[in-house]
C-alpha cells in the first residue's frame, strides 16, 4: 500500500539532522559540498510530499556565490513558481527563490529554498540522515 503524503513527510521529519527550526542565535553557514559558501542562517526547515527544503530569508543569502543559468532567465517574466539559480561552484547546487504557493508544501513567495541533501554545515556534514538499509 503506497505511502499517505503524511507518512512521507514524517520519514524525512524522523531523519533530520538539522532541526526544524534554528535552535540559538549562533547562525549556521551552509555549504555546497564543494564547500561554497550559499547561506549564513536559515529560517525553518519546510517539508513537503517532495521532501525536506531548507528555507532562507533574503538577507541570509551569500548571492555572489550563485547566478541564474542563461536557460532559466525566461522565469523572470514567464508564470512559474520559482526562479532557479545554481551555486558557481562544481557542486551546481539548484537554489529556488519563491515567486508563487504551491500545493504540495508550505513554501513562503519570496523566500529560498535548498534541498538539505545538497548541503554541509559549518556543524552537521550531513542534514538528513541515509535511510536504514532492510
Amino acid at each position: 500500500m503506497p505511502k499517505t503524503s503524511e507518512e512521507i513527510r514524517e520519514g524525512y521529519r524522523q531523519r533530520l539532522i538539522l532541526s526544524e527550526f534554528p535552535q540559538d542565535s549562533d547562525p549556521i553557514e551552509f555549504r555546497t559540498k564543494s564547500g561554497t559558501v550559499v547561506a549564513k542562517g536559515y529560517e525553518r526547515v519546510v517539508i513537503g510530499d517532495r521532501g525536506p527544503y531548507v528555507e532562507f530569508s533574503d538577507g541570509q543569502m551569500v548571492r555572489e556565490n550563485m547566478f541564474v543559468p542563461s536557460d532559466e532567465m525566461w522565469r523572470f517574466s514567464g508564470r512559474c513558481f520559482y526562479i532557479e539559480y545554481r551555486t558557481k561552484d562544481e557542486a551546481d547546487v539548484k537554489i529556488y527563490l519563491q515567486k508563487f504557493a504551491v500545493r504540495y508544501a508550505d513554501y513562503e513567495v519570496g523566500k529560498w529554498y535548498i534541498s538539505p541533501f545538497d548541503l554541509t554545515t559549518d556543524q552537521w556534514p550531513i542534514l538528513v540522515a541515509p535511510l536504514e538499509k532492510r
